[in-house]
């Protein structure tokens, strides 16, 4: 569960999408090295990929407050 997700939503419809993306984000870790020696860090890449989702689904404040590091899960 996330603190205060239910009411951020501007359209209550998107809880179960927006949750499931947001689960995502926080339990997805995956650093990869490549040839050169170098990591990348593929959730990072995965993460923008479901904060952009969110975005398209009009839930613009959910975004700003995970940037702003105002969702926790408990």
């Amino acid at each position: 569960m996330f603190w205060n997700l239910s009411k951020d939503l501007i359209d209550p419809k998107n809880y179960n999408e927006v949750y499931k993306l947001l689960d995502f984000i926080f339990n997805d870790i995956e650093t990869v090295s490549i040839k050169d020696g170098k990591e990348i860090n593929l959730s990072k890449i995965e993460n923008e990929k479901a904060l952009k989702r969110i975005e398209e689904l009009g839930e613009i404040k959910v975004v700003e407050n995970y940037r702003a590091g105002k969702y926790r899960q408990i």
